[in-house]
Order: C-alpha cells, then sequence, then structure tokens
C-alpha cells in the first residue's frame, strides 16, 4: 500500500512542513525498529521513553519522513528528509493510520462498545450474535481477535490497540470480506489526549455502565466519562445512520446520549429502568438466565447461556445491536441461546476436588461487588478470593477492592498482578488496608503472598468441602508484568498444577501438568 506523505495529512493538526510533502510513503510506524525502507516514523513521547530521541535510527533505517511534536522536538532538520511538525503527534497518529489505510471503517458497520466493566464479554457476545445471523463479523477486544472464521488471543495486552493496529486490522477484515466490525472501546482509547479510534467512521456506539476505574489517567469520573462519552461523539464522522445505544438502568446514560450527534438515533435498553429495548430477568441461576424483552421490533423470552444479572444486560446490549441492524428478534434470540463466554471469564476448574474453583478477569471495585454478590448465595461454605491490583494503574480503587472482597469473601489471598515498575508489597499492603476496614485481619482474615502460583496453592490448600475459590484479575492474560521483565501465565493452568500437587485429578493429568 503506498501512498504520499501529503495524503497522509487530512485531519493532523500541522504546524509546519520541511521539505517535499510529494514523497512516497510505503509503512507507517511509531517504533523507530519497525522502520523499513519508505517508513513515515511517526515519533511519541511516552512514559518510558521519547521517539524523538531515535530520530537518527529511524533515518538509518530507511524512513524517507518524519512526523514530530512540536512540543518534543528540537531539531536539527535531518538533511533530505521531509518533517511534518505537528501539535500532538500521539494524536496525530490516528487521522495518520485512517488515511494510510484508505479509511477501511467507511466500508464496514464498525460497532464501538464502552464500559467499566462487560465490555469484553460484551463485544465478544455481539460478534458471536451477528455471525450465527449470517453476518460476516471481525472483532477486535481485550480477549482475542477475529476476522471472519479466524480468531486468535490478543497477547499485546491493550483492550484497543493503538490506531495503526486497528487500522490494519480493519483493512484485513474488508479485504477477507467482512461486513461488520465490533471493536472494545476503552477510555484510554477514546481519551482525546489518545484518540486511537478516530477514523473508525462508527456506526454504532453502545454504552454499558460507567463506574470506578482509571481515575489515575483521567484524573476525576467526569473526565474519565467524559472520555468514554467519546465513543458517541465520533458517530459524526459517519455519513451514514448511526445509532446510539445506552444502558438505562446506569444514572449516567444521559451524559452518552448528550455527546452523540443529532442525527443519530437515540437507543435503551435495561433491566429496571424503562427503555426502548425493555428486558425482564425471569429467572436467574449459575447457568444462566431467562429475561422477557419487549421491544419495537417485537416480544421473546430470551436463554442466555451466561451466569449473573450482569451477563443478561451484557447479552440486552448485545441484542439491541443485532435489532439495529436488520436481524430478526426470533433469529437474535436463537442465537443467543447459543454463545459461549470469551476466554478467562467464569471458568470453572474441576479436577475432582470437593470444592470450586473458578477463573474470571473481575479487576474493578463494581465488578467485585457483581461477582461476590452472585456467587455468595451459591456457596455453602466459605468464599476465598485470590486477587491483586495492578501496578501503574489507579491506586484509589486498592483498598476499595479490598474492603469489598474482606466484606463480603472469608479469606482473601493477596498477591501480584502486574506489579510492573511498582513495589509489588506496597501495593498489597493498600489492598490489605482496605480489607482491614472490612474487619479482616493479618493471618486469618488475609494472607500476603506477593508470588502468585504460591498464593494460589496457599489458597487451594486452604479450601475445605463446599467452599469456592475465585481466582480473579488475570483471566485470560498469558503473563505477569514486573518492572524489567514478564513471566508466561496460565491462570486456569496453574489452578490445575496446583490441585495435581493436592492429589486431585488422574495421574495422566498430574503426569502432563507436570512436565
Amino acid at each position: 500500500m503506498s501512498k504520499t506523505l501529503a495524503d497522509l495529512l487530512p485531519g493532523v493538526a500541522v504546524q509546519h512542513v520541511i521539505g517535499d510533502l510529494a514523497v512516497p510513503i510505503r509503512s507507517l510506524v511509531y517504533d523507530s525498529r519497525r522502520v523499513e525502507p519508505g517508513s513515515l516514523f511517526v515519533a511519541i513521547r511516552g512514559q518510558h521513553s521519547d521517539g524523538h530521541q531515535f530520530l537518527p535510527q529511524a533515518i538509518s533505517r530507511g524512513a524517507t519522513a518524519l512526523v514530530v511534536d512540536q512540543r518534543h522536538w528540537q531539531g536539527p532538520t535531518p538533511a533530505g528528509v521531509p518533517v511534518v511538525v505537528v501539535a500532538d503527534s500521539r494524536v496525530a497518529l490516528a487521522p495518520l493510520a485512517a488515511a494510510f489505510y484508505d479509511y477501511p471503517g467507511r466500508e464496514l458497520i464498525t460497532i464501538g462498545i464502552t464500559g467499566t466493566k462487560g465490555k469484553s464479554t460484551t463485544t465478544d457476545l455481539t460478534a458471536q450474535l451477528l455471525a450465527a445471523a449470517g453476518r460476516a463479523v471481525g472483532m477486535i477486544s481485550t480477549v482475542d481477535f477475529q476476522i471472519g472464521a479466524r480468531r486468535w488471543p490478543n497477547d499485546t495486552r491493550q483492550s484497543t490497540p493503538e490506531a495503526p493496529e486497528v487500522q490494519a486490522l480493519l483493512r484485513e477484515m474488508v479485504a477477507s470480506g467482512c461486513d461488520t466490525a465490533v471493536i472494545e472501546a476503552t477510555s484510554h482509547a477514546l481519551s482525546p489526549r489518545w484518540g486511537r479510534l478516530v477514523g473508525c467512521a462508527f456506526a454504532v456506539a453502545v454504552m454499558l455502565n460507567i463506574g470506578h476505574e482509571h481515575l489515575d489517567y483521567h484524573g476525576s469520573f467526569e473526565q474519565y466519562r467524559a472520555d468514554k462519552a467519546q465513543l458517541f461523539a465520533l458517530l459524526a464522522e459517519r455519513a451514514g445512520p448511526t445509532w446510539a445505544i445506552v444502558n438505562a438502568d446506569d444514572p449516567n446514560h444521559h451524559h452518552f446520549l448528550a455527546a452523540a450527534p443529532a442525527t443519530a438515533t437515540r437507543l435503551r435498553y435495561g433491566l429496571n429502568e424503562p427503555a426502548e429495548v425493555q428486558g425482564q430477568l425471569i429467572q436467574s441461576g449459575p447457568l444462566g438466565s431467562v429475561v422477557r424483552v419487549s421491544s419495537p421490533w417485537g416480544e421473546a423470552d430470551l436463554t442466555v447461556p451466561l451466569p449473573g444479572r450482569f451477563n443478561a444486560s451484557n447479552a440486552l446490549a448485545a441484542l439491541a445491536v443485532a435489532l439495529t441492524q436488520g436481524i430478526p428478534l426470533a433469529t437474535a434470540a436463537t442465537a443467543l441461546a447459543s454463545v459461549r463466554a470469551p476466554r478467562g471469564r467464569m471458568v470453572p476448574v474441576n479436577a475432582g476436588q470437593p470444592f470450586g474453583v473458578i477463573v474470571d478477569y473481575a479487576h474493578n471495585p463494581d465488578s467485585f461487588e457483581q461477582i461476590f454478590a452472585m456467587l455468595r448465595p451459591q456457596v455453602q461454605g466459605r468464599m476465598i478470593a485470590v486477587f491483586g491490583s495492578a501496578g501503574e494503574r489507579d491506586v484509589a480503587k486498592r483498598a476499595i477492592q479490598g474492603e469489598i472482597a474482606g466484606r463480603m469473601c472469608d479469606l482473601l489471598v493477596l498477591t501480584d498482578e502486574d506489579p510492573r515498575g511498582e513495589d509489588r508489597e506496597a501495593i498489597i499492603a493498600q489492598i490489605a488496608a482496605g480489607a482491614e476496614r472490612a474487619g479482616k485481619r493479618a493471618g486469618s482474615g488475609y494472607l500476603c503472598i506477593p508470588d502468585r502460583a504460591q498464593a494460589i496453592r496457599a489458597a487451594l490448600a486452604a479450601a475445605r468441602p463446599g467452599d469456592l475459590v475465585l481466582l480473579l484479575g488475570k483471566g485470560h492474560e498469558g503473563s505477569i508484568i514486573y518492572a524489567d521483565y514478564s513471566i508466561p501465565w496460565d491462570e486456569a493452568g496453574e489452578a490445575r498444577r496446583a490441585l495435581a500437587e493436592l492429589g486431585y485429578g488422574n495421574h495422566a493429568e498430574m503426569h502432563n501438568l507436570s512436565r
């Protein structure tokens, strides 16, 4: 794919240009190590490094043009290499990428889903439902990428990848015959400071809920909410019909509708508050729910094969999307009855032990409240939770998580999640402070074991018949990140190994796990 530098600049806040805009561009990169002959290198100042320091390396590797940030570029101007000076190179990356890949979002029905909890599940449910109804679907989520029948793990540790990766995936979806893309849209990606999803031309925006998360980055709940609502503002990029879909049960939904352009069709769904797509929970249990739905498209009873009221709400959101896309209610209801949860969400681990073990990705206060409230009535014995909190992320939520878990569980085992560059024991101490507010005491109510493998073993060794052990916060993730290294990780696999060491499972399983 070849463009000129001039072709890529519409939508970019260019301050001035040095050199020839007619130079051909064969690739777009923001990592100097990935530069090749013909690349446009976008220099971005990040948390740990500054791309402007690597301009000479980019040129030596064959970069034919540079984009630099006026706030961080000190010069000098390299001889013979055009330089585009922009107001903010990080923000410029998305419109550059959309232009380089010829705006693939315009050739798809692009659906963006945002919220504090349930994004990955609802993104996956929506993709599954649309595919079952005959749509050719691509998906970008925390857990997996999908292009038609091909599906593979998202190993980037970014729920929403950087703009060039997003646009490249969308272009590949178009090339593979997809007509629809479902994108998990995070607050970081939507924040005007990043703007990774600019240029996706969203046809549908979905808001699930808003809770306490990422306030370290956004600064306040109000800013977090405003950044999330950018998804609805991006509907203005679309030339055709657009839909703004919100959860009427969340009191913040009005802010999202207000952010949508006047031309967008508004649609509310909900289980409690009045909504156009109105759900009524008929029954709910550990295996799933039945939801009676009334809507402008008709009425039906939905079988949702995922546990919990929150998954009934997620399913209702996916259904609302399907209805706006012309899928008959009966067809959507049939498809919904066969959906599956994404990897790492409410995964049972059973090796014949007399207590339950569940792996889940829950990692913020709202998801803790929901999962504990859902499972507590189903547990005959004690509820034991193993969890940590991510380093270099929202500090305020740590004590809140500890307090919620301390109030609703019998034993906590506090451990590493992804410490990154922070002191692992300091993170655990912050969680423990919340647990103590709930009445838990060290040694009896909670244990501090930074090594996650040992923490899991301690929790399983402590479990008695009828107990439930919850392994929270890692879910599908394939690594634990420390300051300057990471270790491979498989939460469910680690639990199976620990259970095998305790004597559960057959000998063949134990042999395979020990290899």
